[in-house]
């Protein structure tokens, strides 16, 4: 049995990227907008979220997370705004990672994206976990994602990063196709192609 994963990358010969202009270094600025889309009662959740909080802290059964949902809704009242006027002041392009149900409840940030002529992909439907979602409930919650974003945005994402991937995500990006690459993976400084059922598909690590 073939082992699944690259642990050799490129080893000691690392290719050189020809970056335009000669350029040594390609630096890509992100900003992940997930605020309204984390796990809560109020989502139709069983839990509240715990992933990646401030505080040490468990799941709550069923009640919502005061405390974790100030943190989220920081993000969105005042974080985005700063980090927006720190990219626009200094005219730097970003793409943003948003999650389409955050995007959706907050109309004047999608606008301020736009106007300040960012990218804004997909960051799929919830900020939530996906590593034991059915493959069907899973393809069903992109088709939204893109809907969604599709509809608050104005345009169709083509790049995509789930953040908390399942084994089939990428397959299940690749087929629902438009694409251009998707961003769901830290393996590499560099921009890498892989086979995904016999397409050509780009990560953008």
């Amino acid at each position: 049995m073939t082992y699944p994963r690259d642990l050799a990358g490129y080893g000691r010969n690392p290719p050189d990227p020809k970056w335009p202009g000669g350029k040594k270094l390609a630096v890509q600025f992100v900003i992940n907008y997930e605020e309204g889309g984390e796990h809560s009662v109020l989502h139709g959740d069983r839990q509240s979220e715990a992933f990646l909080t401030e505080e040490p802290t468990v799941a709550f059964a069923n009640i919502r997370n005061i405390n974790v949902e100030s943190q989220y809704e920081y993000g969105s009242r005042v974080g985005w705004w700063r980090l927006y006027r720190l990219f626009t002041e200094r005219k730097l392009p970003v793409t943003i990672f948003g999650i389409a149900t955050s995007l959706q409840k907050n109309p004047e940030a999608v606008a301020a994206m736009k106007e300040a002529d960012f990218e804004i992909a997909s960051h799929g439907l919830r900020w939530i976990q996906y590593a034991e979602m059915p493959e069907e409930q899973e393809a069903a919650q992109i088709a939204e994602a893109i809907r969604i974003h599709t509809e608050v945005t104005g345009s169709r994402p083509t790049g995509w990063y789930t953040g908390r991937m399942s084994i089939n995500t990428r397959r299940l990006i690749v087929e629902s196709g438009g694409f251009s690459y998707d961003a769901d993976s830290f393996s590499d400084d560099l921009p890498y192609w892989v086979d995904v059922g016999g397409r050509d598909h780009l990560v953008v690590p």
